[in-house]
C-alpha cells in the first residue's frame, strides 16, 4: 500500500511538472483513502449501540484530523512565503481565495466556482490548486461515516447482519455517484474533475474492496499477476492517452481499477515486489505530504523563471518536494498524529488543530492585508489616471493600474449585477448615463463591448442621452448558430434575446463590437452581419468597433516577470490586414459605421502592452479601463458623429 501511494503521488507530480496531463494518480489516492477508511470505520458493525457507534464516528474523524492537518498547515503556510516573494503581484488576487478555501477545506468547490468566472479563465493555476483532493477527501471523510452510522444503526435496529446492511449502503452509494460522474462529465467536464459527487464512488470502491477481500486470492501467481498488471496499467495510462477532458467519466475506471488489481494483489500477500519493498514502500509514509507539497513548487518555478521546468529543473523540483515532505512528515506530521495525550481526547484534538491553523490563517491574512493595501493605493492612481491626471510623476516602473489592481481595472457592471454572467441566458438591461435623456444609446455583446461602456458614457453626457446596456461574458451580439465554432451553451438564446430587445427598443444608436480576432487576423463573421443587416432593416444606427489583440500569454504577468519591451509583439502577430476581413461587405447598410482602433492599440507597427505608464490590458485579450478612459477619444467621437449623422 505505501509503495502504490509513492507511485501515485510521483505519477501526479510528473505528469504535472513535464505533461501537463492527468495520470490517474489521484484516483489511486482516494481508492486507497476509502480503504483505509473501512478499515478504520467498520468496527461500527458489533458496536453495542448507537451511542458506541457515534463514540467510533467521532474517534475516526480526530484521527483524521491529526494526520490531514499539521502537513497541510505546513505547506500553505510555506506557500504563502513563497507567493510573497517569488509570485508575481497580478496573481496575488485570484490566489488567496484559494488559499482560505484549502484552509478551510473546500479548495474544490472553490476551483469548479473560478472555472465558472469568465473573468478567471486565463489565470494562471494557483499554488494551492493541489489542495482540491485534499478537501474533496475531507469532504467525503464527513459524510462516509455517518452513511454508514446509519446504515449500522438501521441493521442493528431490524435485526439485521451490520455486514450485509453496511455492504448494501456502499454499493447503492458507488453505483449511485458514478452514474452521476458519467452523466455530469457528459454535460460540464471541468466541474465534474472537481465535484465531491463524481469521485464519491472512488473512495466507496476502496471500502467496498475491504469488505470483499478481506483474505485475499489463494492463488499466489495469479494474485502477483493481478498486481504486476494494474501497476502497469496505471504507469502507462497517462503515458498513452490524453484523457484530461474526459475525467472523472467512465474513464476513473481505469487507474480505480488498476489500484483495486495492485491492493488485491497486497491483500493477497503478492504485490509487486516494487512496491513491497525498497525506496518506494519506504517513502510511502511521505507521498501524502510529497503530493501537497509538489504543486506550490511547480507553480513558484514557473511564476519566478516566466517558462515550464525542463529536464534538470524538473528533477530539481521532485527532489526539493521529496526532501520538503520527509522533513514535513517526520518532524510535523508524525508527531502529531502519535501523540498519546490526544488519540484519547477529543477536545484536546480540536485544540491542537486550532493552534495549527492559527498560524497558516494569520499568513493568509496579513498577505490579503499587503494585497489590500497595495490595491487601494493602485486603485486611487487609476482613478486619476482614468480622469485624464498626469502621470509625469510616476517613476520610471510605475504603472497605471499596478499589475496587482490590473485584473480590477474594469467597468462598473462586473460588480453592480448589470453584466450577465457565463452560464445564464437572461438579457441584463441597466440604465445610466443621462437620467431621462433625450436620446438612447444600447451597448450591447460580449465582454470586448463591455470595455468601452464608460467611453460610451462619456459620450453620452454632451449628447442627452441615457445609455442602457446589455452585455454577457463569453458571448456575442450575433447569429450564434452561424458562427461555425462553439461558444458558451447560453450563448445562442441571449444573444437571440438581446436582437429581439434592441429591435423593441429601437434605440437612437447601437454599439457593439464589429470584428473578431481569429489567429493573425480579424473578421466580420456573417454572424455579426446577420444582426447587422437586422438592426440595419429597422432603421437602427450601429457603431461597430474592430476588436482587440488577443495575447498568449497575461499581460500583468509578463510585464511583472520580462519586463515592458518583452511583452509587446508585431502588429501583424493580430492585424495582418489593413481593415478587418468582411468589412466590405457592410457598406451597403446604410446606417452602420465602423472604427478602428487598431491604430490606438497598436501604433507603429508594434502592440504593446503598456503605452505612457498605463496598463493597456488587465488579462490577455481585455484593456483596463484606465486605458480606454485615456485613449478611446476616437470611439467617444465616433459615437458623437454617428449620432450626429442620424439627426441629419
Amino acid at each position: 500500500m505505501q509503495g502504490l501511494r509513492t507511485v501515485a503521488a510521483l505519477l501526479v507530480a510528473i505528469y504535472h511538472i513535464w505533461f501537463h496531463r492527468v495520470s490517474g494518480g489521484v484516483d489511486v489516492f482516494f481508492v486507497v483513502a476509502g480503504y483505509f477508511a473501512a478499515k478504520s470505520l467498520l468496527r461500527m458493525r458489533t458496536a453495542a449501540s448507537t451511542r458506541e457507534r457515534v463514540a467510533l464516528v467521532v474517534a475516526y474523524w480526530m484521527r483524521t484530523l491529526r494526520r490531514i492537518t499539521p502537513s497541510a498547515v505546513v505547506v500553505i503556510t510555506g506557500t504563502v512565503v513563497a507567493g510573497m516573494l517569488f509570485l508575481p503581484e497580478s496573481t496575488w488576487e485570484y490566489t488567496l481565495p484559494h488559499g482560505f478555501a484549502a484552509l478551510l477545506h473546500h479548495e474544490n468547490q472553490q476551483l469548479i466556482a473560478s472555472g465558472a468566472d469568465y473573468l478567471q479563465q486565463d489565470i494562471a493555476p494557483s499554488p494551492f490548486q493541489q489542495f482540491w483532493a485534499l478537501s474533496l477527501q475531507v469532504q467525503i471523510y464527513l459524510t462516509l461515516p455517518v452513511v454508514l452510522l446509519l446504515a449500522t444503526s438501521l441493521a442493528a435496529w431490524l435485526g439485521r447482519r451490520g455486514t450485509h446492511a453496511t455492504t448494501v449502503a456502499l454499493l447503492v452509494v458507488l453505483l449511485a455517484s458514478f452514474a452521476f460522474s458519467v452523466w455530469y462529465t457528459a454535460v460540464d467536464q471541468p466541474a465534474a474533475y472537481f465535484s465531491t459527487f463524481t469521485r464519491y464512488w472512488e473512495l466507496v470502491a476502496g471500502a467496498v474492496l475491504f469488505l470483499v477481500m478481506r483474505r485475499g486470492l489463494a492463488d499466489k501467481v495469479v494474485a502477483n499477476a493481478l498486481g504486476w498488471v494494474g501497476l502497469g496499467v496505471l504507469v502507462v495510462l497517462g503515458a498513452t492517452l490524453d484523457v484530461s477532458t474526459l475525467f472523472p467519466g467512465w474513464v476513473a475506471l481505469v487507474p480505480v481499477t488498476a489500484a483495486v488489481l495492485i491492493m488485491v494483489s497486497s491483500a493477497s500477500g503478492a504485490a509487486p515486489v516494487v512496491l513491497s519493498r525498497g525506496p518506494l514502500a519506504w517513502f510511502g509514509h511521505a507521498s501524502f505530504a510529497f503530493y501537497l507539497w509538489h504543486w506550490p513548487i511547480l507553480v513558484t518555478y514557473r511564476g519566478w523563471s516566466g517558462h515550464d521546468p525542463g529536464v534538470r529543473g524538473g528533477l530539481a523540483i521532485l527532489v526539493l518536494s521529496a526532501v520538503l515532505a520527509h522533513v514535513t512528515t517526520r518532524f510535523v506530521e508524525t508527531p502529531v498524529r502519535e501523540w498519546k495525550r490526544l488519540q484519547g481526547s477529543a477536545v484536546a484534538t480540536l485544540v491542537v488543530v486550532a493552534l495549527l491553523v492559527a498560524p497558516a490563517y494569520a499568513a493568509l491574512s496579513y498577505w490579503q492585508h499587503v494585497l489590500d493595501e497595495r490595491q487601494d493605493a493602485a486603485r486611487a492612481r487609476a482613478e486619476r489616471a482614468a480622469a485624464g491626471g498626469d502621470l509625469s510623476d510616476l517613476g520610471a516602473d510605475e504603472l497605471v493600474p499596478a499589475p496587482s489592481a490590473a485584473r480590477l481595472d474594469l467597468v462598473d457592471v462586473y460588480d453592480n449585477g448589470c453584466h450577465q454572467v457565463a452560464d445564464r441566458a437572461e438579457v441584463i438591461v441597466c440604465e445610466s448615463g443621462v437620467p431621462d435623456g433625450s436620446r438612447t444609446i444600447v451597448v450591447v455583446g460580449g465582454s470586448h463591448s463591455a470595455q468601452w461602456i464608460d467611453v460610451v458614457r462619456r459620450a453620452a453626457v454632451g449628447l442627452d442621452a441615457r445609455v442602457l446596456t446589455m452585455t454577457k461574458s463569453g458571448c456575442l451580439f450575433a447569429d450564434i448558430d452561424a458562427l461555425g465554432f462553439e461558444l458558451l451553451p447560453s450563448c445562442s438564446e441571449w444573444a437571440a434575446r438581446a436582437l429581439d430587445k434592441v429591435l423593441a427598443l429601437e434605440p437612437d444608436l447601437v454599439v457593439t463590437t464589429a470584428s473578431r480576432q481569429i489567429g493573425d487576423h480579424d473578421e466580420v463573421l456573417p454572424a455579426y452581419r446577420t444582426y447587422f443587416e437586422a438592426l440595419d432593416a429597422a432603421g437602427i444606427p450601429v457603431l461597430g468597433i474592430r476588436d482587440n489583440p488577443r495575447f498568449p500569454f497575461d499581460p500583468p504577468v509578463c510585464v511583472e516577470t520580462k519586463g515592458i519591451d518583452a511583452c509587446a509583439r508585431p502588429r501583424s502577430r493580430f492585424y495582418a490586414d489593413d481593415e478587418p476581413r468582411g468589412l466590405a461587405g457592410l457598406e451597403q447598410l446604410e446606417h452602420f459605421a465602423y472604427v478602428d482602433v487598431a491604430d490606438l492599440l497598436c501604433p507603429d507597427d508594434v502592440c504593446p502592452v503598456v503605452q505612457g505608464h498605463v496598463l493597456v490590458y488587465r488579462d490577455p485579450h481585455h484593456m483596463t479601463r484606465t486605458w480606454t478612459l485615456r485613449k478611446g477619444g476616437p470611439v467617444e467621437q465616433a459615437v458623437i458623429d454617428q449620432l450626429d449623422r442620424t439627426d441629419r
